[in-house]
């Protein structure tokens, strides 16, 4: 099977260092600036995904990176995978840097189109259809997100920004081994692809501008980079960091 992986990054504008960090099905990457480019792969599957550091955590750039290093070696990318993972990442940053903790979203898409997304946080993850529909496959550890679970949203409530706050995430510290995991499957035809991203993407560029943005452009390259061009023209951005793989 042909794949086509799609990536770009960004630091946040009062970031010294990028606290993202992607793994492309070929290399990990952590940079300041990335524009987007793509690279074709031919393989029986491809494995990749992001990390967001958490800013308010020490060395967070370390968890995110770490947790990129380990996907670029995953064989089988499963929950028990992850947790062997945060195992891994206590005993080797704790020490130095206890806390530090990253959001996860990873993809392990077959030759037959299958796709298993894996995700603690709210990095996401979107399946996007050939006919440009696209469908949340991730699931936001958020309070919000909990809160709508439970049916307590009002739909006219404009919440304030603390019902965003995570409720679970990868954290380097041996104490923090409750934290839950999603895991969803679907499987995708040729033509359509599933888009990795930080909330420095979701957050500040809403489905509705991204749909948009799907139908002006028709090149993935082109795409990434627009929304990498748009989340900077607000005037405090986070750190960005997005990847596509479609099925040629």
């Amino acid at each position: 099977m042909t794949f086509q992986l799609t990536f770009c990054q960004q630091a946040g504008n009062k970031h010294k260092k990028n606290q993202d960090a992607l793994f492309n099905g070929k290399a990990v990457y952590q940079w300041q600036l990335k524009n987007a480019e793509s690279d074709i792969l031919d393989r029986e599957k491809v494995i990749f995904g992001v990390a967001d550091g958490i800013s308010h955590s020490p060395k967070s750039e370390l968890a995110s990176r770490f947790l990129m290093e380990k996907l670029s070696d995953c064989s089988e990318l499963n929950s028990a995978w992850l947790r062997t993972v945060q195992t891994e990442l206590c005993e080797q940053v704790s020490f130095s840097a206890l806390g530090a903790s990253s959001t996860f979203v990873a993809c392990e898409l077959q030759a037959d189109g299958k796709a298993r997304i894996v995700n603690v946080g709210d990095s996401r993850a979107y399946k996007i259809s050939a006919n440009n529909q696209w469908q949340q496959l991730s699931f936001d550890h958020t309070v919000l997100s909990e809160m709508k679970q439970q049916n307590l949203v009002k739909e006219e409530i404009d919440y304030a920004s603390m019902y965003n706050g995570l409720t679970d995430c990868i954290v380097a510290d041996f104490e923090a081994d409750d934290f839950r995991i999603h895991v969803t499957e679907c499987w995708l035809e040729k033509g359509e692809s599933i888009l990795l991203c930080s909330d420095g993407l979701h957050d500040y560029l809403k489905p509705k501008e991204l749909e948009m943005i799907w139908q002006r452009y028709s090149s993935n390259a082109e795409r990434l980079q627009i929304c990498r061009k748009s989340v900077k023209k607000h005037r405090l951005y986070d750190d960005f960091s997005a990847v596509i793989c479609e099925i040629l």
